[in-house]
């Protein structure tokens, strides 16, 4: 895929909006000219409707119960959840005196409550941090999902999982983040209720 890494559909995105800007400011000559670029860009990319994808993620405003990755298939919640602590996206640190971005969700929970994959993948990764033991699995379509703050871990690295699995016991937060190649995804739909 030519427009594959973040990058470069940036610079895309960039180029399209360079041209737009020359069309609506320049002669209607060069209007002309860079019209079918454009109409080209966004129709054999499928433009319009990445962005319209895109701008749903970032606002966290995607319908049902989780995030469709394709075709019909909906994620799951890991465990139930008693309030999100923490949410993903932009906030305001005080500590710091300035916005930060967390790429995560932060979620209390009952200790002890059995987490779960949200969708069937494979253990990536096990590791211990400050915060606890953490299990990372990946999914199809690239599709990686992390789950911090566990008292147990139940997995190994390399086990294959489906969503029955359990992946470990939390302690009184779990940490969840989602990411596809592009980095961290908004997961915030998995835990509304519609």
């Amino acid at each position: 895929m030519v427009l594959g890494s973040f990058r470069l559909r940036m610079l895309a995105v960039i180029v399209v909006a360079a041209l737009a800007g020359l069309a609506m400011q320049s002669d209607n000559r060069c209007a002309k000219a860079i019209a079918p670029v454009l109409r080209y860009v966004m129709r054999d990319y499928g433009v319009q409707e990445k962005l319209a994808l895109y701008m749903e993620n970032i606002r966290g405003q995607s319908t049902g119960q989780g995030i469709p990755t394709s075709g019909d298939i909906v994620m799951q919640k890991p465990c139930g959840i008693k309030a999100i602590k923490q949410h993903y996206g932009w906030y305001w640190n005080g500590d710091q005196g300035k916005q930060e971005f967390n790429p995560r969700m932060v979620l209390q929970v009952e200790s002890g409550a059995l987490v779960k994959p949200v969708l069937d993948g494979k253990v990536d990764g096990v590791a211990v941090r400050k915060d606890g033991r953490e299990v990372r699995v990946v999914h199809q379509d690239g599709l990686v999902s992390v789950y911090g703050g566990l008292r147990e871990v139940f997995v190994k690295t390399g086990a294959a999982i489906d969503t029955e699995q359990v992946l470990g016991k939390s302690g009184n937060e779990l940490y969840f983040e989602l990411q596809n190649q592009d980095g961290p995804l908004n997961p915030e739909s998995i835990f509304t209720d519609s």
